[in-house]
């Protein structure tokens, strides 16, 4: 639930994208949220940030779409 969280955060709360894009691990931290390893590095440099300050799901979507659940 972490993972989906975290896009949540990035997607509508600019003052966390804004410490995300500065400090990863320290907007996590201030949120009290976890990332996995594989989560961390996806989402640090897996999706691109397009309309503003907003991450599109559909991104997450491509992206995860070669992941083996």
């Amino acid at each position: 639930m972490s993972l989906a969280q975290v896009v949540y955060n990035i997607s509508t709360d600019s003052d966390f994208a804004a410490h995300w894009s500065r400090d990863p691990e320290g907007a996590l931290k201030n949120k009290g949220l976890k990332l996995s390893r594989e989560e961390f590095a996806f989402l640090s440099t897996g999706l691109s940030r397009t309309e503003g300050d907003k991450v599109r799901l559909s991104d997450l979507a491509v992206k995860a779409s070669g992941w083996a659940f």
